[in-house]
């Protein structure tokens, strides 16, 4: 929809992390090349690393950091409170 041609997902899980293989489908069904790297993103030298290894032809022209964990609510319930 947004015309991104790559996209590259990182977690400490890599494809192991759950919902991984679904959005990864999901990503490419929309026309986007998928990559998916394991690396804890607390430990500089590992995102160092990860990034080193985007071609020079994709480079990097955004970062989305979507981690967190709700466990008392489903996320329609939250307020700004």
């Amino acid at each position: 929809h947004y015309g991104v041609a790559h996209v590259v997902l990182v977690s400490r899980s890599g494809l192991e992390a759950d919902g991984a293989e679904e959005l990864v489908a999901g990503l490419q069904q929309a026309g986007a090349q998928v990559t998916v790297a394991d690396c804890d993103v607390t430990d500089r030298a590992a995102v160092a690393a990860m990034l080193g290894q985007i071609p020079g032809n994709v480079p990097l022209k955004g970062v989305f950091h979507a981690a967190g964990v709700i466990d008392d609510t489903v996320i329609t319930a939250l307020t700004p409170e």
